[in-house]
């Protein structure tokens, strides 16, 4: 029975080596196919974390500039708020001051 099957194998080699070679080569493109399908989401993975980099170094730069801009901001309300406080002390005092010689203005009319 060893001998028919070897016998069968010597008849028909050309087609089992066809039939063996598509299985390897079904085999290598499935390979093929899953290390290309990697490859790509390797590719795919670099250009988003590429895309992140540059979105990071935009916001980064943008981040910086608004908050020298709230600093700025932040110094010139300081500025007007001492600058508001001094005003209004000032019409404070002119404003008691005017009511005393209104006062001392009224006393004067009604002596004189």
């Amino acid at each position: 029975m060893n001998l028919g099957i070897v016998q069968v194998v010597i008849d028909n080699w050309k087609e089992l080596s066809a039939a063996v070679g598509a299985v390897g080569l079904f085999i290598a493109g499935r390979k093929s196919t899953k290390l290309l399908e990697k490859k790509q989401n390797v590719d795919a993975i670099a250009a988003m974390q590429n895309t992140y980099d540059v979105f990071l170094r935009h916001y980064t730069v943008q981040y910086e500039q608004v908050m020298k801009r709230l600093s700025d901001m932040e110094l010139r309300n300081a500025v007007l708020l001492e600058a508001s406080q001094t005003w209004e002390r000032k019409f404070r005092e002119l404003s008691s001051l005017y009511d005393r010689l209104k006062e001392a203005f009224d006393d004067y009319k009604k002596h004189h």
